[in-house]
């Protein structure tokens, strides 16, 4: 497969999280810093204590850019909790990983309520 055909199932694959109605974090990152490795490590050791209640996935800023709903990111990392197919927060720079898991524990919190009050 070359890269171009690559890419493109990357971009659909990144287009199917973002419609989705599954919360969603997305780490933003550019590959020259090293900030973005850092928040990686941190995203890594919170992943598995979501048992798939929210999506995670990273992106390159540069190759994906166009891709990401409605805010520009200045920052690296950027990490944006993606709820309803809205970001509802934008966390730039690095953050601890109990700042993030309470951060995205919240988004999903709410992510219940909302289910709950549709179903009444």
């Amino acid at each position: 497969m070359n890269n171009k055909n690559s890419e493109n199932g990357n971009e659909n694959k990144i287009r199917a999280l973002l419609s989705s109605n599954k919360p969603l974090l997305l780490e933003v990152r550019a590959e020259c810093c090293d900030h973005s490795i850092f928040i990686e490590t941190i995203i890594r050791k919170i992943e598995n204590e979501f048992d798939n209640s929210i999506r995670i996935a990273r992106i390159d800023y540069q190759t994906y850019k166009n891709l990401l709903p409605g805010t520009d990111v200045e920052n690296f990392p950027t990490v944006l909790l993606i709820k309803d197919k809205n970001v509802s927060k934008v966390i730039n720079g690095t953050i601890s990983r109990t700042n993030l898991k309470a951060l995205a524990n919240e988004v999903l919190k709410n992510n219940q309520i909302d289910e709950k009050e549709e179903i009444s």
